[in-house]
């Protein structure tokens, strides 16, 4: 994922390249990360627009089964010499010295903000039965569904007495 930066010009260059998953270090990965990229010069800063694609494999919250996704993004990253340019996510600093652009560690990081929060297979999954471990999604659950908390015992108790106080 590195570029020499004498191969960049004002004009736009398409750049395609597959980045090896064992490289990337994310676990969930399970294909390459295939991406595209256009590279330019403007100035003193290399401008990388492009898009990236992978399959993730994540295993859901409701249900616990593995379910695969596609993350498909587009990107713009700027890659500045200057030192005193205000940094953000999509500014990136570039030492003078340095002969290569390194996508990789943006690569990385975007894929790894990108994970879902919530991972779940689909919208309508079921879960599980929190009694049995059944997954709902594929059978249903024998379970008794009457199921009242002890603790609120007391309280049920405290109900009674109230409303036969009022009779």
């Amino acid at each position: 994922m590195k570029i020499l930066i004498s191969q960049i010009s004002v004009d736009k260059k398409l750049f395609e390249f597959s980045v090896n998953k064992e490289t990337l270090g994310i676990p969930e990965l399970r294909e390459d990360v295939k991406v595209q990229a256009d590279i330019y010069l403007t100035g003193e800063t290399y401008t990388v627009k492009g898009h990236f694609s992978t399959l993730i494999e994540l295993t859901c919250d409701r249900c616990l089964e593995k379910y695969a996704q596609k993350i498909n993004h587009d990107f713009e990253v700027v890659y500045t010499s200057e030192e005193k340019v205000d940094r953000d996510d999509n500014i990136m600093y570039l030492d003078p010295q340095d002969i290569k652009i390194d996508l990789k560690p943006y690569i990385q990081d975007t894929i790894l903000l990108n994970l879902p929060f919530k991972k779940v297979c689909s919208d309508t999954c079921k879960g599980m039965c929190a009694s049995c471990g059944a997954n709902l999604n594929k059978e249903s659950c024998t379970c008794k569904k009457e199921k009242i908390d002890p603790r609120w015992d007391s309280l049920k108790e405290l109900r009674k007495s109230l409303e036969s106080a009022e009779e």
